[in-house]
């Protein structure tokens, strides 16, 4: 696993540039104060001494500034873009729930983990999971689905990915990945890709000036492809919002929120550099 101190290099190109501008405001500052001070001919080893441990210790502030980053804040064709470590729970904003192409609710292990955000979610909010089954029934009235009745557990009908509804005013679900005849979750990479955009299509449909808390979409599915890490789902969400339709004219944010588990595998300055 990659150390958490050691996720920006000495030699990133991104940091030596940012290093560089502070070099320049530091030379016409000291410009400025030699105007004023003359350095006594017995003290300028010295002096410059301690202005090359000066240089030294910016550059690795810098660098360690770097690999701590908890934080950042894109601007993606006018669209706020806040990406930060915590709970998802916590937000106040519309929260997004990925649940599989059934929109299955039971949590036992099988059809979904108690571990993954998606059964947390039900665990934590629906005890009578019959509440949130008759919500989502509902908020699914009118929208295109096909019939598995061969199916044995759980629901019946399959509807397509990114199709995404909303229950209480507070969340989010949406279709984020098939099912296989063993129950187990898959998506292929191209399938990734069509389910982001129809989920931004579909949260530009509903937010209605609200801001919007998403998680590291794909990153639990193990399925869509091992040399993918998560690093390429972040830039893949990213990339996606680029392209999709969603806009500013509303002054909406877009959080995306990681668990504080991914920080090692995560370089925010990376990501800050390419967006």
């Amino acid at each position: 696993m990659k150390s958490e101190f050691m996720k920006v290099k000495f030699t990133n190109r991104k940091l030596w540039k940012n290093y560089l501008s502070v070099l320049g405001m530091i030379g016409i500052l000291t410009s400025f104060l030699t105007i004023f001070i003359t350095i006594n001919n017995d003290y300028k080893l010295k002096a410059g001494i301690v202005f090359l441990i000066i240089l030294i210790l910016v550059f690795l502030y810098l660098w360690y500034k770097a690999n701590r980053l908890t934080s950042i804040e894109l601007n993606i064709k006018g669209l706020r873009v806040n990406i930060f470590y915590g709970d998802l729970f916590d937000s106040n904003d519309l929260k997004l729930i990925p649940f599989n192409e059934y929109f299955d609710t039971i949590v036992d292990n099988v059809l979904i983990a108690e571990n993954t955000l998606n059964g947390k979610f039900i665990k934590k909010y629906y005890p009578e999971v019959s509440n949130l089954d008759n919500q989502i029934s509902s908020a699914l009235n009118g929208k295109t689905y096909t019939l598995n009745n061969t199916r044995v557990l759980g629901k019946k009908k399959k509807y397509e990915l990114g199709t995404t509804i909303e229950v209480e005013n507070k969340y989010l679900l949406t279709a984020f990945t098939h099912f296989d005849n063993q129950n187990r979750a898959y998506l292929s990479k191209g399938e990734y890709l069509l389910c982001l955009d129809n989920l931004w299509k579909e949260i530009n449909r509903i937010y209605a000036q609200r801001d919007v808390s998403i998680p590291l979409l794909g990153s639990g599915i193990s399925r869509i492809g091992n040399d993918l890490s998560l690093q390429d789902y972040l830039e893949q969400i990213l990339n996606s919002l680029k392209l999709s339709n969603l806009d500013n004219a509303y002054n909406t944010k877009i959080n995306i929120v990681l668990h504080e588990s991914v920080k090692n595998e995560i370089n925010l300055f990376e990501i800050k550099s390419k967006f």
